[in-house]
């Protein structure tokens, strides 16, 4: 190496440095932001390319922090799942549950807060509700048997608006006869 060429070596790694240091994902690899991935974190966003477009940003700002799920499906054909309230935080863990397909989907919610809740659960049909006093569980079953996005929460006070929202992603494909037959839309 030639007494020229290591000065502007090292220039030239000073400058991608530099460069990399201002860069959001660089940004990313700091201590303190990796300890927030845990595993209901890293399966949420690796889940996120699988929601459409509009509804992405939604479920990514609402439910980062209660983390995903997948319903386990049972030998008799019905889909289950855990959530729980922990205490003195007003959201769901997890808050997405996904199911593989369509079909019956059982949910055991828990209230380990010290304030009651409810769950406000769709169905094809009437939602359920299922009150969760304080310290107490509780199970719901639904039937969810097109693909989408099923929304619940607890309609106790305001609960719903300061996170208490969850939502069913039910994967498969959608029958030709339910699709949209418009072009995609422009969003702002």
């Amino acid at each position: 190496m030639n007494r020229f060429s290591r000065p502007l070596a090292a220039i030239a790694l000073s400058t991608c440095l530099l460069l990399l240091a201002g860069c959001e994902y660089a940004r990313l690899l700091r201590p303190s932001v990796l300890k927030q991935l845990n595993p209901r974190v890293v399966r949420l966003v690796n889940e996120l390319p699988a929601v459409d477009r509009p509804n992405e940003a939604i479920v990514a700002r609402l439910f980062a922090h209660g983390g995903l799920s997948h319903a386990k499906l049972g030998g008799d054909g019905v889909f289950r799942d855990r959530i729980y309230v922990p205490k003195d935080q007003y959201i769901w863990y997890p808050a997405i549950i996904v199911m593989e397909r369509g079909g019956d989907l059982e949910l055991e919610f828990s209230n380990d807060d010290v304030v009651t809740h409810a769950a406000f659960v769709p169905s094809d049909g009437d939602r359920q509700v299922l009150m969760l006093p304080v310290h107490q569980a509780g199970k719901v079953r639904v039937t969810l048997n097109q693909p989408g996005l099923y929304w619940f929460g607890c309609p106790i006070s305001n609960h719903a608006g300061r996170g208490m929202l969850g939502l069913v992603m039910v994967k498969g494909e959608t029958p030709a006869e339910a699709k949209l037959d418009r072009p995609k839309q422009d969003r702002p």
